[in-house]
């Protein structure tokens, strides 16, 4: 299997994304570590998939102590 690597991003579409982390992480509805899982698939420089975005929002499951 060929190792796929993350494109170099554009200096525009770079600004447009650190705006947008910023507006993310000032949203009280959506966590820190959601805004940075999301900014990481972002920056990939592909097109991510709709379950990978639901992913990266998703909200981190607890565990069990027992």
């Amino acid at each position: 299997m060929t190792e796929q690597k993350d494109v170099l991003l554009s200096p525009t579409v770079t600004k447009v994304l650190d705006e947008y982390l910023e507006v993310l992480r000032a949203d009280e509805e959506v966590s820190n570590e959601a805004a940075g899982q999301l900014n990481a698939l972002l920056r990939k420089g592909k097109i991510p998939k709709n379950d990978e975005i639901d992913i990266a929002l998703s909200p981190p499951r607890k565990k069990d102590k027992s």
